[in-house]
C-alpha cells in the first residue's frame, strides 16, 4: 500500500517488517514443535532469533514510542480516544512480552534452550505474533488512514525528521 504521507509510508514499512517476521515465527515454530528442543546450530532458527531480537528492540522501543509521543496525541486531541485506549493498551501488552522474549533469545542464544525454556519461548512467540500482527492490522485499517486526514506536508516532514532521530536513538 502506498500513502500520501512519507510518515505513513514509513510507519507501514516498519509494520511489513515485523508482519513477515511475525509470520517467520508462526512457521518456524510449529515446524520444530513444541516438546522438541531446538538445535540452535540451526541456521534458519540463529537467524530467526537474530531477527527477532532486533525488530522487537525496534518496534517496541523506537516505533511504539515514536507512535505515543508524536501521534496517538493528534488523534487525542481530535476527540478519538477510543481508538486510542486500545492502540495504547496493546502497547502495554505487547511490550513487556518483547521484552520477555527478548529475554528468552538472549539466554538461548548464551546457553541454547532447555525443554521448559523453549516450551515457555514457543508459547510466548505465538502469542505474541498473533497480538502484534493483529495489533498492526488495526493500525493499518484506522490509524494510518486517519493520520493521512489529519497532518499536512510540513507536519509531515517534521514528523518524518522526528521518526528518523527515533529510530537513531532507539
Amino acid at each position: 500500500m502506498e500513502y500520501m504521507l512519507n510518515i505513513c509510508n514509513k510507519l507501514h514499512d516498519d509494520h511489513m517488517i515485523t508482519i513477515s517476521l511475525m509470520e517467520r515465527i508462526e512457521t518456524a515454530l510449529p515446524r520444530i514443535g513444541r516438546k522438541s528442543t531446538p538445535d540452535m546450530a540451526e541456521a534458519a532458527l540463529s537467524s530467526l532469533l537474530s531477527d527477532l531480537q532486533v525488530a522487537m528492540q525496534n518496534e517496541v522501543t523506537s516505533h511504539f514510542a515514536f507512535e505515543e509521543e508524536n501521534l496517538f496525541t493528534r488523534i487525542e486531541a481530535m476527540g478519538e480516544t477510543p481508538m486510542i485506549d486500545m492502540l495504547l493498551g496493546e502497547h502495554e501488552i505487547i511490550r513487556p512480552m518483547a521484552a520477555e522474549l527478548m529475554q528468552a533469545v538472549k539466554a538461548a542464544r548464551s546457553d541454547g534452550f532447555s525443554a521448559d525454556s523453549w516450551q515457555a519461548f514457543y508459547e510466548l512467540g505465538l502469542d505474541l505474533a498473533e497480538r502484534e500482527t493483529f495489533h498492526i492490522q488495526k493500525e493499518e485499517m484506522g490509524f494510518l488512514p486517519l493520520l493521512e486526514q489529519i497532518i499536512d506536508d510540513d507536519d509531515d516532514a517534521d514528523l518524518c525528521r522526528a521518526y528518523d532521530a527515533h529510530q537513531l536513538a532507539g
